[in-house]
């Protein structure tokens, strides 16, 4: 399936490589690149002596060649046993690293105090090698399909987008979230939004078991997904409705409250430095996700801005921040450290974060990843931010990136068209300029991406976005 069959409207055609400069200038003055519209086709390109990690979680494989056709992956071969065809423009990969592009399952087009930055982390996206997005949720869900529309006629340059619909949410939650009143309100709301375009719909913290299940039916009904970040409604109770996914891991497992009382929303955050994750009960829950096949998406980097003791966002992501996100990032920082000695969030709960997710892959199941936006988690960089604590947390560098891209095409359906580098696939693909299996914070160095075959330099894009993203 190509993007243009998604949403219809940008056909075979191709963007011009010829006009990538001039194209990316438009984006510095207008901040809404356009892939003008060509019948010309991509020349070939092959990216030769190059490292590949294919995001099947194999290993590295070094000193090979991959042949980009147009919009495809033509061939991965040894270097040794590659011959080019005629015209085919040669990158010299030595010394680089290339894989899939991310598939990011937990990234927004909001975030606190703006309700809609999309147009600013659609560029950032390509930029930080993000390909394709799941939007965890919509403060703004018509914006979001009309962007996500833009980017497949090729009005614009980003990712693959997958829209969702607003929030879901029951008493006690946020009025700006969708309420249905009971279980029909639930299943109409469904239908509305699939007939809208929406591909995945969010429950939130206070749904209500019976429009959470009215819910996760009808949206399976329809052909959509339905993940969650819950609270009143435990993993697995979700799990055993029917749930795709579950959002942010073992911070939000209200399974662990001792004495829950149904519908009730307790913070399992207190519990955790004092939690055995040798417990029974810890046991039975991963054991009821994979059962299940519930999907988990990981959210290290945002929840990594909870511990005064970890980074709080590096230079990179700092510059593209407003004004008013660094004032409000001062802020955190401020209040992290007022309340040291008190947190909730220590070392040890960190540690049982991330061995958490560890013990989930050991017991089959598949962990996703996303960043989740705010405080100085961006686009692009909180996706590789990401990665780099998938690292920290024991997985090898191939297992963190099949995390990264093809587990979040599984989830997403896509996986016979993107998420691994093989012939027929999509030319999706991130050309680093170091070797992030032998360090992590490589993957920061992006030095081209391909997007269906055309070569995106990041600088560019990543100027257009200098202090432009959060509140403003």
């Amino acid at each position: 399936m190509q993007r243009s069959d998604r949403f219809g409207s940008r056909g075979d055609k191709m963007i011009p490589w010829g006009k990538l400069l001039s194209v990316l200038s438009v984006y510095l003055a207008l901040a809404a690149t356009a892939w003008p519209d060509s019948e010309a086709p991509l020349p070939r390109t092959a990216v030769v002596g190059v490292t590949v990690i294919d995001g099947t979680g194999a290993p590295p494989r070094a000193d090979m060649a991959v042949l980009i056709q147009g919009d495809r992956i033509a061939a991965v071969v040894p270097r040794r046993d590659f011959a080019p065809p005629a015209g085919t423009k040669i990158v010299d990969g030595t010394g680089k690293t290339i894989i899939p592009g991310f598939v990011g399952m937990h990234d927004h087009t909001h975030v606190p105090g703006n309700t809609f930055t999309g147009e600013v982390a659609a560029g950032l996206w390509i930029a930080g090698g993000v390909t394709t997005v799941m939007t965890a949720g919509s403060a703004e869900p018509e914006r979001e399909l009309a962007l996500a529309r833009e980017i497949a006629q090729g009005e614009r340059i980003g990712p693959e987008i997958l829209p969702s619909a607003p929030y879901i949410s029951g008493p006690g939650g946020s009025p700006a979230m969708a309420m249905p009143a009971d279980a029909a309100a639930a299943r109409a709301f469904v239908r509305d939004w699939s007939k809208r375009g929406v591909q995945w719909f969010k429950l939130y913290r206070h749904t209500e078991p019976a429009i959470a299940a009215a819910v996760i039916d009808e949206a399976h009904r329809q052909g959509r997904r339905v993940t969650g970040h819950l609270c009143s409604i435990t993993f697995a109770e979700a799990a055993v409705m029917g749930i795709d996914g579950i959002e942010h891991g073992l911070t939000s497992a209200t399974d662990l409250v001792p004495d829950k009382e149904p519908r009730s929303c307790r913070s399992a955050v207190p519990l955790l430095d004092a939690l055995d994750l040798d417990s029974p009960e810890v046991s039975r829950l991963i054991a009821t996700l994979v059962a299940q096949d519930v999907t988990l998406t990981s959210t290290l980097a945002i929840l990594e801005g909870r511990f005064a003791d970890r980074p709080q966002g590096d230079a990179r992501s700092l510059a593209m921040l407003t004004p008013a996100a660094r004032d409000r990032l001062a802020a955190h920082r401020a209040q992290l450290e007022a309340d040291a000695a008190t947190t909730r969030w220590t070392s040890a709960v960190w540690e049982k974060i991330l061995a958490f997710e560890r013990r989930f892959v050991a017991a089959g199941g598949t962990l996703l990843t996303g960043p989740d936006f705010g405080r100085h988690v961006v686009p692009g960089f909180g996706n590789q931010r990401g990665f780099e604590l998938l690292v920290e947390a024991g997985f090898t560098a191939p297992q963190a990136i099949r995390i990264a891209t093809l587990n979040g095409a599984e989830a997403l359906g896509l996986s016979d068209r993107i998420g691994r580098i093989a012939p027929g696939y999509e030319a999706d693909l991130v050309l680093i300029d170091g070797d992030p299996a032998r360090d992590a914070r490589d993957i920061r160095k992006v030095e081209t991406v391909f997007v269906n075959g055309q070569a995106i330099t990041p600088a560019p894009l990543i100027e257009a976005a200098r202090g432009r993203f959060g509140p403003q």
